[in-house]
């Protein structure tokens, strides 16, 4: 017969004996995690943890008297603590008496959370068993104490903290859990509050007798750029970069990491990728960047205004050899050009090759037609510019930069189009970026007053576009940027203005080669 699982023997049933009984506790001790799945099941055991949740567990029953926990949204800072709390109430010694404030934006949200951990010393049946009745005589919504003499007091950002306790210490514990949002971190007055706070009232109200030194955990996601947690964050960056000490021991996480989600049981890449549409249909991008990413920018001085960017619903149309946007009731005339950037190495951390498609009408309106975006091998990409060539086509010009590998993709593609030679104009002349500028400095020049003049329309689904604006110029990648870029740097606008769908149609259904070639010549102002 196969041997069953001890941990769930534990969790399922109430040990025979004694021995059986200080295993399971034995087991409860080892980490907060398995401490929450024999406990707190309702919360540890409805998706496999993380490793990441290991990682915080060490943390927070570690020795480090400054822990900042800076997570996404949704993925159990403030469970992991309260579970954390309840572990040090139960297995601290009987001499050591804990005075342990939380503290939350709102007072209200901090009484929330000690009744969390109010109700499982008062009903839990499991914990009664195996550690008996641990509730004290002062039992409140905002304070309360255990038998043993703990102390558990709610409080809300900026309250007073000062002062001895009734047990004769000061707080050997204060956990800043959310205690920062947009409201309290809207204006520069009340972040500078906030962090004053910090300093002169928290920090004080520790106990600082040698040996009892009291600890301070931050947990919250960053919800601005000149937040207290950003700041603790920005410090230990300098830090590691400097390689010094640094007074707080920091974890930091993303939801969505190189592709990778953190808690993949519960938050799959699928469903953070869901999320990022529904913010980014909105416009919000940035908000899905602070909520799970925790990347708070400052959007009134970011290159990109994210805000400005257009959104449009519409198809890209060839007739009579020339190309329409086709957008609500009308014809929009327009130019294509396709820009590539070209990476020379194929993996997961290199850049991507980018095929960039654009139009252009005659308001100078840039609007992103589709792009290939992929990590794949050089020899592929004659392949895949042929196709949107093709696809596209008419292009009024295909911008690839003027390097060597210009020219082996040039002889490729022209092999694939054949006696065809318009079919990928500009190839064989190349783009050579202007000297001395680096790649960031010349995407800034052109592309930033397109998109912050409101000259830029995109579709729903380009989020990768929109990220790599909001990300620049600090970003991991800046590809599709570079391939907009050469896409744009020599698009010229037609001379003709959109026109009503409806007289569109009647022109097509009446189309003869003369006017054909007649209206081309009109529209775009070149000979053919």
């Amino acid at each position: 017969m196969k041997k069953k699982s001890t941990k769930l023997k534990i969790f399922n049933i109430i040990p025979p004996d004694l021995s059986a009984k200080e295993k399971a506790l034995e087991l409860a001790r080892k980490d907060i995690i398995t401490f929450g799945q024999m406990f707190l099941p309702e919360d540890f055991m409805k998706s496999a943890p993380a490793p990441y949740q290991y990682e915080l567990s060490d943390l927070l029953l570690g020795e480090e008297k400054r822990a900042c926990i800076i997570l996404p949204r949704g993925h159990a800072k403030s469970t992991l603590a309260k579970a954390a709390l309840l572990y040090k109430l139960y297995f601290n010694p009987s001499d050591k008496k804990e005075f342990i404030a939380w503290v939350s934006e709102e007072q209200s949200q901090a009484i929330d959370h000690i009744k969390y951990i109010q109700n499982h010393i008062d009903i839990n049946p499991a914990l009664q068993y195996y550690f008996g009745d641990l509730k004290g005589e002062k039992w409140t919504e905002k304070e309360f104490t255990t038998a043993r003499g703990d102390k558990i007091i709610a409080k809300g950002t900026t309250q007073r903290l000062r002062g001895r306790s009734q047990l004769g210490l000061r707080y050997t514990k204060i956990v800043l859990d959310d205690f920062e949002s947009e409201l309290n971190t809207k204006t520069s007055d009340r972040r500078r509050e906030i962090k004053e706070w910090v300093m002169s009232t928290v920090e004080p109200a520790l106990e600082n007798s040698k040996g009892q030194e009291g600890s301070v955990w931050l947990i919250g996601t960053i919800v601005h750029y000149d937040s207290f947690l950003q700041s603790i964050y920005d410090g230990f960056l300098s830090a590691k970069k400097e390689n010094r000490k640094y007074a707080w021991a920091v974890m930091y996480k993303k939801a969505l990491e190189e592709g990778m989600p953190l808690w993949p049981n519960y938050f799959s890449k699928e469903k953070l990728l869901d999320i990022r549409r529904r913010f980014s249909d909105m416009g919000l991008v940035h908000k899905f960047a602070q909520e799970y990413l925790n990347d708070a920018r400052d959007l009134e001085f970011a290159k990109f205004k994210i805000k400005r960017i257009n959104y449009y619903r519409g198809n890209l149309e060839s007739r009579n050899r020339f190309n329409y946007m086709i957008i609500d009731e009308s014809a929009i005339p327009v130019n294509v050009y396709i820009g590539v950037d070209l990476a020379y190495e194929a993996n997961s951390r290199s850049d991507y090759q980018v095929i960039m498609v654009i139009a252009i009408d005659s308001d100078r309106n840039i609007y992103v037609i589709d792009y290939y975006r992929e990590h794949s091998p050089l020899y592929d990409m004659p392949q895949k510019i042929f196709e949107y060539a093709k696809r596209f086509n008419p292009v009024r010009r295909v911008n690839v930069e003027k390097v060597g590998a210009q020219g082996v993709i040039k002889d490729y593609v022209n092999k694939l189009i054949g006696k065809d030679r318009k079919l990928a104009p500009g190839l064989a002349k190349g783009v050579r970026p202007p000297g001395g500028i680096k790649k960031e400095d010349r995407i800034e020049a052109l592309l930033c007053p397109i998109v912050n003049s409101r000259k830029i329309f995109i579709k729903r689904e380009h989020s990768n576009l929109v990220d790599e604006m909001f990300e620049f110029p600090k970003g991991r990648n800046d590809d599709l940027l570079d391939g907009l870029w050469y896409a744009v740097t020599t698009s010229k606008p037609p001379k003709s203005s959109a026109m009503e769908l409806d007289k569109f149609n009647n022109v097509e259904s009446k189309e003869d080669r003369a006017l054909g070639s007649q209206i081309i010549s009109w529209v775009t102002g070149q000979k053919n």
